[in-house]
């Protein structure tokens, strides 16, 4: 980033710096203009601002900077249609084609009124570049594919980072992809679970096959389903814990809810078929923190089924402690 060599001669203040930076901008030293702005952002971070420089680094090629600094205030982006449609656009920019087809197909389904026409153009706005990628980064989309086809040889982690760059393909090539990682049972289940949550994000109406943690396969339409923490049994057991620990202790509450995101993510997307009793399964995991905290809920009469609970519970920690071997 450009640099001065000279000490600045005023004071440091916000307005001064967006002075130099509009000059700069005028005189087309963009370089120049983007850290004076930046030296303003420094200093307060507003939106109108954060427009201004993003807008200045895809001008400039900064395209991954003008994705960090747009993701700060994401959900201003995501409040207007313009707005959203530069999001997409530094998306795109960074081939995170994935990615922009799940914002779009959100959007697409909220239905507000004067947007579909804009949406659709956005769409395919996606996939005319998705085309053009295709066809000018073969050997890049080849070398990632290859990637992806040794996913299964690499430890919880080294899977996790690199199929996570397969958002960087087409949508029809991920889909293709996903769909074999989801039946390859030495690919991690959390990997597995992301795939399948992207799946869901695009809105995949199609019948997908996936092999869950017990290693049996299940068919699910991804379109039909939510994310790991929709389903109803984690709403039950979030609305428990948050009624039963908010107040006498926060900090467990936080501690516990950390694991359960990691717990329903392995049980994605099946967990409302295995936690019978939302509140049972509640209250085991205080136990594992909290036992005296745990007795006021009278565990005693229900030993047996919290037992059971535990097993599973415990299995599911297992699985969580080993990702790494």
């Amino acid at each position: 980033m450009f640099l001065l060599t000279n000490k600045i001669p005023f004071p440091k203040n916000y307005e001064r710096f967006i002075e130099l930076g509009q000059e700069a901008t005028k005189e087309n030293n963009l370089l120049e203009a983007v850290y004076y702005y930046e030296q303003a952002y420094a200093i307060r971070q507003d939106f109108p601002l954060n427009l201004v420089l993003v807008n200045m680094y895809l001008e400039t090629g900064e395209n991954e900077q003008a994705l960090s600094l747009a993701s700060e205030m994401k959900e201003k982006y995501f409040a207007y249609l313009d707005y959203l449609e530069l999001y997409i656009q530094i998306l795109i920019q960074n081939h995170l084609f994935i990615q922009a087809h799940s914002i779009i197909n959100e959007r697409i389904l909220m239905e507000q009124s004067g947007e579909m026409r804009k949406l659709i153009s956005l769409k395919k706005k996606i996939r005319h570049v998705e085309l053009m990628y295709r066809q000018f980064e073969v050997s890049k989309i080849k070398e990632l594919k290859e990637e992806l086809e040794h996913l299964n040889t690499q430890n919880y982690y080294e899977q996790l980072g690199v199929v996570k760059k397969a958002g960087q393909l087409p949508q029809d090539e991920f889909i293709a992809i996903g769909k074999k990682i989801l039946l390859d049972e030495r690919i991690h289940n959390l990997v597995r679970s992301w795939i399948l949550e992207e799946l869901v994000s695009l809105h995949v109406k199609e019948e997908i096959e996936f092999l869950w943690r017990d290693n049996k396969k299940y068919t699910v339409i991804p379109a039909s389903i939510g994310g790991p923490l929709d389903c109803a049994a984690y709403q039950r057991i979030l609305l428990f814990l948050e009624k039963e620990l908010i107040n006498d202790d926060p900090i467990l509450l936080v501690d516990v809810l950390e694991e359960i995101r990691l717990h329903f993510a392995l049980l994605y997307p099946l967990a409302d078929d295995i936690i019978e009793n939302p509140k049972l399964w509640a209250i085991s995991y205080i136990i594992s923190y909290n036992h005296s905290i745990a007795q006021k809920f009278q565990i005693d009469e229900k030993r047996t089924e919290i037992e059971k609970i535990q097993k599973i519970q415990s299995k599911i920690r297992f699985e969580l402690e080993t990702m790494v071997l």
